[in-house]
């Protein structure tokens, strides 16, 4: 029983981490003064190579993974990114009331993009413990 409890805890570590991982870097966009833009390709490109630079950068620190079990780990990879753009997307539409240049879609998108990135890299190339 404990160490089903043990593994419980550490995959809800890392996906924490890894969901609220993006969301510094949107807090920026609250003081927008021009609209966003309707094409968000390069954005989003930009937003997963940062994941991925954070994801290496962490690699150098924590070699190691918190999740042991393949199968949470395949979780974590698959339902970190939607958690992350979800959790991005409210706070852009909260936002967006006060500021009517900001665009929440968007904002799932560029949070997706960098927690994918990020959760990528450390699937790839983290070791488990």
């Amino acid at each position: 029983m404990e160490e089903l409890l043990i593994i419980i805890f550490q995959f809800v570590f890392e996906f924490v981490l890894n969901v609220l991982s993006g969301i510094p870097f949107d807090w920026p966009s609250k003081n927008r003064r021009t609209p966003e833009p309707e094409s968000i390709f390069f954005e989003c490109f930009l937003w997963f190579c940062g994941g991925c630079l954070l994801a290496g950068i962490s690699l150098l620190m924590f070699k190691h993974t918190l999740i042991s079990i393949s199968a949470l780990r395949i979780v974590n990879l698959a339902l970190a990114p939607i958690v992350s753009g979800m959790i991005s997307k409210s706070i852009a539409k909260r936002r967006s009331l006060d500021n009517k240049f900001i665009v929440p879609r968007n904002h799932f998108w560029y949070a997706f993009w960098f927690t994918l990135g990020l959760v990528i890299i450390r699937f790839t190339y983290a070791m488990r413990a």
